[in-house]
Order: structure tokens, then C-alpha cells, then sequence
């Protein structure tokens, strides 16, 4: 019976993961639903097995569950979008303050590898890995702060970030500032972490500029709030 729990634990946590992954790439979008069943066919998992793992993705903020209806990919109203946004400064910060003293050559190859990434899959036209290796250079940094605390409430604010970009996003083929990541690594291997530190703001604040809120009534039903704002027509 433990070695059947602990089994029926880990193909949640799959499946969950799978889920997540699927939402940060945009394959999955907010509103979209999770389908039981087809879950629990394609993985070989009971409903049960299947339900624990929404549960999972509910707690994280990335699922919604429907009375009657099931279980759906979150929409962030425009005031939960707000507070991640403000919440993300936040921790970036953190990190960026956590990272003086813990940077050598090897960190710095790692993150020019990375830049290097971007700039190949950004001059490309493939979608879908622009959003996957949208937050590898955060990802990184923040990993190298050495607070894996941080590490993972950044992970799940970013992950929730790309419902966020998915519904309220002005441009979808966002290059997730690639020169800023640049100029930040500059700052870093030049060891002034205060400049690097103002690169990051300035960074974020532009990711943010490319949010669009306009026309948005929190009173008013979310699809036709985006509707309107995607037409102009009230």
C-alpha cells in the first residue's frame, strides 16, 4: 500500500509538471480545460491519481476548479496580474542582492551561453521556444543566488507571469529583452552590481510597459473584457 502511494504521488507530480510546462510554453492558455480523462488515459492513472494532481496545480495558482465543470487553466484577473508583476520585482531584486561574491568565470560562460541562446532562438521563428526559454536567464541568476527558497516562488510567479502575457500581452513575439540581459551580464562581470542591479529595473519595467490593462473592468465578465479590448469595440 506506501510503495502504491508514493507511485500514485509521483505520476502526480508528472502529470502536474507536464501541466505547468505546457502552461509556461503557452500551449496551454488561461481558460483552456484540463480533461480528465484524456489525463488519466494517456498517463495510465486513475482519476483519483489525475484529480491529486490538478489539486497540485490549483495550489499553485495555475488551475481553477469549476463546480460540475471540472478543472480549467487559470485566468488572472487584472489585479492578481498586477500584484505578480509587483511581487516579481521583488524577488528579481532579492536575487540580484543575493549575488555579489558568488559569480566567477564559470557563471558568467553559463550566462553568456544563454544570451547567446536567446539571440539565435529570437532571430528564428519558432514560437513556441521563444516563450520555453523565455525565463532562462532569470532562472539562472536566481539559481546562482544560491536561496532555493527564491528560487522556486520566482519559478511559480513567472510561470503564472505567462497567463498573465498570454491575456494582457500588447506583443506576443517578446523577445524577453534580450539586450538587457546583455547589458545586465556586463554590469556583473565588471562586478558593479549596483549598475547591474538598476539594468534589472529598468528591464523589468519594460517588460511590464508591454501589459496592457486598458479597457479592463474588473466588474465586468473576462472575456468579453478581452474581447473588447482586442477590437476596440465597447
Amino acid at each position: 500500500m506506501k510503495d502504491s502511494m508514493i507511485l500514485s504521488d509521483d505520476i502526480s507530480e508528472v502529470i502536474c509538471a507536464t501541466l505547468r510546462a505546457a502552461i509556461f510554453e503557452g500551449a496551454l492558455k488561461p481558460g483552456d480545460k484540463l480533461k480528465e480523462d484524456i489525463l488519466a488515459k494517456h498517463f495510465g492513472a486513475s482519476r483519483t491519481v489525475v484529480r491529486g494532481a490538478l489539486t497540485m496545480l490549483a495550489q499553485q495558482h495555475l488551475a481553477e476548479r469549476r463546480r460540475n465543470h471540472g478543472s480549467f487553466v487559470a485566468t488572472p484577473t487584472p489585479a492578481e496580474a498586477k500584484n505578480l508583476l509587483a511581487s516579481r520585482r521583488v524577488l528579481e531584486m532579492a536575487v540580484m542582492d543575493a549575488l555579489p561574491g558568488r559569480l566567477n568565470k564559470k557563471e558568467f560562460d553559463v550566462l553568456a551561453r544563454t544570451i547567446e541562446n536567446e539571440t539565435k532562438v529570437h532571430s528564428g521563428s519558432d514560437a513556441t521556444e521563444k516563450k520555453r526559454i523565455a525565463g532562462d536567464f532569470h532562472h539562472i541568476l536566481a539559481e546562482y543566488a544560491g536561496n532555493h527558497v527564491l528560487l522556486e516562488m520566482l519559478e511559480n510567479v513567472i510561470t503564472r507571469l505567462s497567463l498573465v502575457n498570454a491575456l494582457y500581452e500588447r506583443a506576443s513575439d517578446c523577445t524577453c529583452g534580450t539586450s538587457h540581459h546583455a547589458l545586465i551580464l556586463d554590469h556583473l562581470k565588471a562586478g558593479d552590481y549596483d549598475a547591474a542591479r538598476t539594468a534589472m529595473a529598468v528591464h523589468l519595467e519594460d517588460m511590464e510597459g508591454n501589459i496592457a490593462f486598458e479597457g479592463v473592468d474588473g466588474d465586468k465578465d473576462e472575456f468579453l473584457a478581452i474581447l473588447e479590448r482586442m477590437t476596440g469595440k465597447p
